[in-house]
């Protein structure tokens, strides 16, 4: 199958290939929201109780805040594997060019940048 077809495919490949790092990494970023709104939630609300007191604490921290420590470490080790999948070794075992994939990872947080700028979340 190495012909003249061949080169002209691949010429077309490295096009698609720059739409499809785009695509996987914003779609990324959409399953990266979960543990985003995670991480939001534990720095506004449970960064708020101050325990200046020493052991003796008068203030509780919020019911939801373990829920939303697993939510935002197994969240975000889940958002890291599929980078590491997608962006390191799927194009690492294609022969695609690397740098290319981990040069679109910077696009994994638009989606919740943008959601969270259009008041969405």
């Amino acid at each position: 199958m190495h012909g003249s077809g061949a080169d002209g495919d691949r010429e077309k490949g490295t096009a698609g290939s720059w739409w499809a790092a785009a695509v996987a990494n914003l779609l990324i970023g959409l399953v990266a929201i979960v543990p985003g709104l995670c991480v939001r939630w534990l720095l506004t609300r449970y960064a708020l109780v101050h325990c200046a007191a020493g052991p003796v604490c008068s203030k509780e921290p919020p019911d939801h805040a373990v829920g939303m420590t697993l939510g935002a470490v197994l969240g975000g080790a889940f958002v890291l594997g599929m980078v590491l999948v997608v962006d390191v070794l799927m194009p690492w075992q294609e022969g695609r060019p690397l740098n290319l994939w981990l040069g679109m990872t910077a696009l994994v947080p638009a989606p919740f940048a943008i959601a969270q700028a259009a008041g969405w979340i």
